[in-house]
């Protein structure tokens, strides 16, 4: 699916033309070496441009499944409410005793 984006069929198409206009084939730009020269650099270009855009993506995913770790608040601001707490019995009974 991603060889078949846009992105990929643009970076095929530049491929393809560039092998093209290559001065090795210059002479014969319609011979099937350079025909095949010019469909396997399209190929290789819209793979890695494939290639490209999944990274891109899993990074995209990996950067969603971990959100930023939240951060605790400071002590001085959980003590008072700590503090508030009442004993449970057993501690009640150790204070007294």
């Amino acid at each position: 699916m991603l060889g078949r984006s846009e992105e990929a069929q643009a970076e095929a198409r530049k491929a393809y033309a560039t092998e093209r206009t290559k001065p090795w084939h210059r002479a014969l730009p319609d011979s099937d070496d350079a025909l095949r020269a010019a469909t396997r650099a399209a190929a290789t270009a819209q793979a890695r441009t494939a290639e490209h855009l999944l990274a891109v993506r899993l990074e995209q995913l990996r950067t969603q499944a971990r959100p930023e770790p939240a951060r605790p608040a400071p002590w001085s601001q959980r003590l008072p409410g700590l503090a508030a707490r009442p004993l449970n019995d057993d501690a009640t009974r150790a204070v007294i005793a």
